[in-house]
């Protein structure tokens, strides 16, 4: 994992949270950290929230009063979001759980809290994102694989090798040319298909 984030000094938070103790607190405490709020009205427009979130680097996001045209828009948002919680009740933890927060602040917000809050946030999120690159590769590998299989059995039908002896002309292959394995194979079948097509 890379190091993880700890200053956030110069920063944009997006506050979708009515005007409040909560978040006159919030507002000072972001400040003192370093960070620049911005307000956003939990009741406006959700393409308004949706340019908002783009030119923001955290949301902090009142699951309480957020209405549920904004979920979808939350949801898989490629920043940090901290939900803001004050009603346990199950209705509003899966609200707040289907716009997928990296990190939790609860009610009533107090200085103590809001650091902590960032620092799972980001760090979260970070961690997601990498978990994401790593599965996608594992996919992609996976989808190459079928090529590879391809590549053995057409050197098996063509050239009379077994499974194993494939492999290896097809690794020894890949390491002369300098090229990936899955690359080659698809070279194959690629130049069969012409041939056969011929």
């Amino acid at each position: 994992m890379t190091r993880p984030v700890q200053n956030f000094r110069g920063l944009n938070a997006l506050l979708v949270m009515p005007e409040d103790r909560n978040t006159q607190s919030l507002k000072v405490t972001l400040g003192k950290l370093g960070i620049t709020p911005h307000h956003f009205d939990p009741q406006g427009e959700a393409l308004d929230l949706k340019s908002s979130m783009a030119a923001a680097d955290v949301a902090f996001i009142d699951t309480d009063m957020l209405d549920a045209q904004f979920v979808p828009v939350i949801a898989g948002a490629a920043l940090p979001v901290v939900a803001v919680i004050g009603i346990e009740s199950p209705s509003r933890l899966q609200r707040a759980f289907d716009i997928e927060p990296s990190a939790v602040l609860m009610k009533p917000v107090r200085s103590n809290g809001v650091y902590t809050s960032l620092y799972f946030a980001f760090n979260e999120r970070q961690r997601r994102q990498q978990l994401h690159e790593k599965l996608s590769t594992i996919q992609e590998r996976q989808g190459a694989r079928r090529i590879v299989v391809k590549a053995i059995l057409h050197l098996m039908q063509n050239f009379g090798f077994n499974d194993e002896e494939a492999y290896r002309h097809l690794r020894k292959e890949s390491m002369s040319k300098r090229m990936p394995v899955e690359e080659l194979a698809a070279q194959i079948l690629t130049s069969s298909d012409k041939k056969s097509r011929a």
